[in-house]
């Protein structure tokens, strides 16, 4: 599986590196850009931050992946509101 989404709780420090996120994170595998993305969509709307998208030759950060997964999000709805 040549794609992995790495999320967190917490947003991206905002000089992260590779080292940074391969060290602190766990990967979640995807087999196409377009499973990793959709996956990435559904951890924005739980309120959850993506912060890298990585596999063959690319690398989507934070703001690459938003803007990637907005469509998705159209489509989805964002995160419901709380009562």
């Amino acid at each position: 599986m040549p794609y992995a989404l790495y999320y967190a709780t917490t947003p991206a420090p905002p000089e992260i590196t590779t080292h940074d996120v391969m060290t602190r994170l766990v990967p979640v595998h995807f087999s196409t850009i377009h499973d990793a993305l959709h996956a990435a969509a559904l951890v924005i709307r739980g309120g959850q931050h993506a912060w890298l998208i990585e596999g063959p030759g690319l690398r989507y950060w934070t703001a690459d992946i938003e803007e990637r997964c907005k469509p998705i999000l159209d489509v989805i709805g964002r995160r419901p509101s709380s009562p």
